[in-house]
């Protein structure tokens, strides 16, 4: 299983250790593209899918920016395997 797979199923499997960069790098894999920083706040948008906020100063994220994730990579197709 490669870094990018197991990367997203800890996600999808809902670990709470979640850090900022490694909910970035997933978004980056999936083609979000960061649009916008209000403060500690960066807005992922990508066409035709719901904007994901990430709180980058927020480490862990919270369980609320976990299963917005979650929502993103079941949208995307990825399930927990």
């Amino acid at each position: 299983m490669s870094k990018r797979d197991k990367l997203i199923q800890k996600v999808l499997k809902g670990n709470s250790d979640i850090t900022p960069e490694e909910a970035m790098k997933i978004l980056r894999m999936l083609d979000f593209k960061a649009s916008s920083t209000d403060g500690s706040h960066l807005t992922f948008r990508k066409p035709h899918c719901q904007s994901v906020t990430i709180v980058i100063t927020q480490n862990p994220l919270k369980s609320y920016l976990i299963e917005k994730l979650q929502e993103t990579l079941k949208n995307e197709g990825y399930t927990n395997d």
